[in-house]
């Protein structure tokens, strides 16, 4: 699935302004949600301001709690995180460039990033509030509920089940351990 997205967290002094990275590749909420609780769970252990440290640190082609430091990319201008995924990021002479700055947006305005889903992590409450690309909230996933082991240790599979339902805005996603 190919649904670019963006993962990152509100700004603590105005809730409205998204401190976010891209991540390009498998963005849909029962993908990204069991992932980011996988990584906290390991990588971030359990520390949520690490969780939101360490996906502000590369725009990401995907992430992927099963990266080690074996793993390899084929394709130029990405490099693998161990624990957290594969990152964009551009070489010269075979060092690794500085990132580009975090992106910083309204929540409102988030139409206008080309990406279906945003993803906040909130430090207070340990959880991760999925938003669509207009900015409405679809829901909160508690990252203790989301932690279940990656299944069959293969990237890409969910943790939790989705569920669909219709609302007045359309399709509706649940994933199991969601909050309100």
């Amino acid at each position: 699935m190919h649904a670019h997205s963006y993962v990152g967290a509100a700004d603590p002094d105005n809730p409205h302004l998204v401190r976010a990275r891209v991540v390009l590749v498998n963005g849909h909420p029962g993908a990204v949600v069991p992932t980011l609780a996988r990584i906290w769970a390991g990588h971030a252990h359990r520390d949520t301001g690490a969780l939101v440290t360490a996906t502000l640190a590369h725009d990401w082609e995907y992430l992927d709690d099963t990266i080690t430091a074996d793993t390899t990319c084929p394709l130029p201008g990405r490099h693998p995180v161990v624990g957290v995924g594969v990152a964009l990021a551009s070489t010269a002479a075979s060092n690794l460039d500085a990132p580009e700055p975090v992106t910083v947006f309204p929540l409102c305005q988030a139409a206008h990033l080309d990406a279906v889903w945003v993803y906040l992590i909130d430090c207070e409450t340990a959880t991760v509030a999925v938003h669509r690309d207009d900015g409405d909230a679809l829901g909160r996933y508690d990252l203790h509920a989301c932690a279940a082991p990656h299944p069959h240790g293969q990237p890409g599979r969910v943790a939790g089940t989705m569920r669909e339902s219709g609302g007045p805005r359309g399709v509706r996603y649940s994933l199991t351990g969601a909050r309100g």
